[in-house]
């Protein structure tokens, strides 16, 4: 008989990112982590994927692998503590991978987010600036200035740094010969996108100057490494740049004007020619991997190069697929895959990508042209002799005669001669999507006996940007693609118990679970997670508050403040029966902690049982990527809600 998934069975997981190939040896590097419940912490270490072979060797043990690039033949420059021992500073070691010994290499004076190889000894260097430190300081001054945050522009923090008014990305030459640094950009200008040409002497990258607010669009800059020339190529404020990737000589550019469907638009591919756009292919699927999960950590790159062809991903309904595409606009797919492609490098003709297979955890695949082969084991037995409950697909047509993809887990030892209580589980973004890949939360609840139903309404990704265009819509037809879908799910299903019907979800869920409280009486108890529920007050207070709000509820607090009235779940409070369990994490910036308070304050106000369990130290990843104890005690405060209220 299987068992059924227990919340202590994420801690068995292995996640797999950073996904690099060497331009020198014919194999790959790779960070593979787990949970360490003693540290609360996650273990990291480096392994090598021989592509000869395909054989597998674990290079580090100490779990504390950090990012990394190919230095020469067989050795790594590895990210590690620095020797000056300044939490202000990045250390990198030189990592040989045969031998598996270290040697420390050179110390730079800031946070690096990633670093480029040039040619002879120089290296494009991506660092985070905090430009409000005043050079020359002494290390007493920095410390008691510590106490102290100056607010000078918008955003002034961001979900999972703190505090960022007044830092920057910033690009800097690095030369290691004479341990000297040249910065390329000014003080005050954000770096988004780096590509390198392949002679390594030219530098291409979008960003924007700003001193007061962050904007949409960007541009575009080059830097010529050898004569030290900076020029604008495409100015900022007239498009919105997404990524960047060298083909041979040619700069593929993905971009969007936003002017059909906001930033529900997807980027377009371009091609760079004589220092202008030229569009070669339309797009209209989000270039990355969006149908969600909990059973990531990290990432891979979403975006190569392969002979004379670009390599990137799409989210495709319930799927995230591998594409080919070249300058003159000649558009394929190599080959499909039965889930989610997480992400990729490429050696030569290979594809060598992380990818989640429906109903599984993640592995690493090989594509070589012909098929695709699974060339790792690391999740192969964690979820041994487990009851892994199929995602059943139960799409419909809702009311507006819209085609709403959705579907159901049944719940352990499933009965049809039984009556079951149920789960309505909401997705975040809102553009992003569900899909048939194992999502351990939902399997843990029908390893509980739940049926679990999930659903991609309006407003979801995967299906082009007018689905996803929700502004000016929050609470209207995404609330009745939800209710409708409810009803489709008891109908088809009538041993699910129409008295004993849950909610949950995070983030867009966690506002949607607010709204549905607050407009209809049918659940009999709901956890509403990193949710918002005001948009007047989430509009000065999130990170993106001032950008999203005003974009996706199409009004400002002093344009329309009826209207974000009107669409915040906080005034429906006063209708709401539903005892609700609210989950926050204190350095949420994204869905600030006030937003959570404002909702649970409302509950309580007009005497509806609800709770709140708040999470130090964590923000608005925590479902995903937070401690492994805090996320045992997530899920745990779940089941105790609904065990307590639904059975």
């Amino acid at each position: 008989m299987l068992k059924p998934i227990l919340k202590e069975d994420l801690l068995s997981y292995r996640f797999l990112s950073n996904l690099t190939t060497s331009p020198y040896e014919n194999g790959a590097v790779f960070t593979v982590a787990k949970q360490d419940p003693k540290t609360n912490s996650y273990l990291k270490n480096l392994w090598f994927l021989n592509l000869d072979n395909n054989k597998l060797t674990q290079l580090t043990r100490n779990g504390k692998a950090k990012s990394f690039i190919f230095e020469e033949k067989g050795v790594l420059l590895h990210g590690c503590a620095p020797e000056t021992k300044n939490d202000y500073h990045t250390g990198y070691e030189y990592f040989n991978i045969e031998t598996k010994k270290s040697e420390y290499a050179f110390t730079l004076p800031f946070p690096v987010n990633n670093l480029h190889k040039l040619y002879n000894d120089l290296y494009l260097v991506n660092a985070n600036i905090d430009t409000n430190r005043v050079e020359g300081m002494t290390d007493a001054e920095i410390k008691a200035e510590n106490d102290y945050i100056p607010i000078k522009e918008l955003p002034f923090w961001d979900n999972g740094i703190g505090y960022v008014s007044g830092w920057r990305n910033s690009l800097y030459i690095f030369d290691k010969a004479t341990k000297s640094l040249k910065k390329v950009t000014e003080d005050l200008f954000n770096v988004g996108a780096v590509a390198v040409a392949d002679c390594k002497k030219h530098v291409f990258f979008t960003g924007q100057y700003y001193d007061q607010m962050l904007g949409r669009m960007n541009g575009l800059f080059h830097y010529d490494v050898e004569n030290d020339k900076l020029e604008t190529v495409i100015p900022q404020g007239e498009i919105r740049i997404g990524m960047l990737q060298f083909v041979g000589k040619t700069l593929f550019v993905s971009a969007s004007k936003m002017d059909k469907w906001g930033t529900a638009d997807k980027d377009d591919w371009y091609v760079l020619e004589n220092g202008q756009l030229k569009k070669v292919l339309d797009n209209d699927f989000s270039l990355r991997q969006n149908v969600s999960s909990d059973c990531r950590y990290g990432s891979s790159k979403p975006l190569g190069k392969m002979g004379d062809k670009l390599v990137y991903l799409t989210t495709e309904v319930k799927h995230v697929l591998v594409n080919y595409l070249t300058e003159n606009g000649d558009h394929t797919k190599p080959f499909f895959f039965d889930g989610a492609v997480d992400g990729f490098a490429i050696k030569d003709e290979k594809i060598v990508f992380v990818g989640m297979k429906k109903g599984k955890l993640q592995e690493v695949f090989v594509y070589d042209g012909n098929k695709v082969t699974k060339v790792s084991n690391f999740n192969r037995t964690a979820l041994s002799g487990k009851y892994v409950g199929t995602p059943e697909y139960i799409g419909f047509e809702d009311s507006d005669g819209v085609h709403i993809d959705g579907w159901v887990i049944k719940p352990i030892d499933y009965d049809e001669n039984k009556k079951y209580p149920a789960l309505l589980s909401m997705h975040g973004g809102p553009c992003v999507a569900w899909g048939e890949l194992f999502v351990h939360e939902m399997q843990m609840l029908a390893g509980m006996g739940y049926f679990v139903f999930f659903c991609n309404p309006r407003g979801s990704d995967g299906r082009g940007a007018r689905f996803a265009d929700l502004r000016g819509k929050y609470g209207t037809i995404d609330f009745m693609d939800f209710m409708e879908f409810t009803d489709h799910v008891m109908e088809v299903y009538p041993q699910i118990d129409k008295d004993k019907l849950g909610v949950l979800g995070g983030s867009y869920g966690g506002f949607m679970t607010n709204w549905i409280i607050g407009n209809t009486n049918r659940f009999a108890a709901a956890v509403s997670q990193r949710s918002f529920c005001n948009v007047i007050s989430d509009f000065g207070n999130s990170c993106i508050g001032y950008s999203f709000d005003a974009d996706q509820f199409q009004a400002t607090p002093w344009t329309g403040l009826d209207r974000l009235w009107d669409h915040s779940p906080l005034k429906y409070a006063p209708n709401c029966t539903t005892p609700t369990l609210f989950i926050h994490s204190l350095e949420d910036y994204n869905c600030p902690l006030s937003q959570g308070f404002e909702m649970f304050s409302a509950l309580k106000y007009h005497g509806v049982e609800s709770e709140m369990v708040l999470f130090k130290g964590e923000n608005h990843e925590l479902s995903r990527s937070g401690k492994p104890l805090h996320r045992m005690r997530r899920l745990a405060e779940i089941s105790r809600w609904f065990e307590s209220h639904l059975k």
